[in-house]
C-alpha cells in the first residue's frame, strides 16, 4: 500500500478523535490535514490540555516525543510538532490496519 493509499485512512481515524472539518476525501493533502490538526491541537492546549494529554497517552504516542515537542526550546511550535506526531502515530495504525488484517474464525463456535 503507497502512502499516498493511507491518507483517506489516516484522516478517518483523526476524524474520530478529533473534530477536525474535512471536506471530500481526496481534496486534501497531507499539509492541509497538519494544519487543521495543528489548529485543532492548538485548542485544545488552549482550554483542554488534560484531555488532549489523554488522547496522545491513548494513541500511544511516545512519552519523550511529546515531551520534546512541548520543550520550550523546540525549534518548531509546539502543536505543530504534537499535530506531527499525532499524525504519523495514526499513519502508522493506518498502514498496520491494512496490512495485517485478521484471518477469519474456522471454528464456527467461535463466530459471532
Amino acid at each position: 500500500m503507497s502512502e499516498d493509499h493511507l491518507l483517506p485512512a489516516t484522516t478517518a481515524l483523526l476524524k474520530k478523535d478529533f473534530a477536525l472539518q474535512i471536506g471530500e476525501e481526496g481534496t486534501l493533502t497531507e499539509a492541509d490535514v497538519l494544519r487543521l490538526l495543528a489548529d485543532e491541537v492548538d485548542r485544545y492546549m488552549q482550554g483542554h490540555l488534560e484531555r488532549l494529554m489523554s488522547l496522545l497517552y491513548t494513541m500511544d504516542v511516545d512519552e519523550n516525543d511529546v515531551n520534546d515537542a512541548l520543550h520550550p526550546l523546540s525549534p518548531v511550535p509546539a502543536n505543530e510538532a504534537l499535530a506531527r506526531l499525532i499524525y504519523e502515530r495514526q499513519r502508522r495504525r493506518a498502514y498496520t490496519k491494512a496490512t495485517f488484517k485478521p484471518k477469519p474464525l474456522e471454528d464456527e463456535d467461535l463466530a459471532w
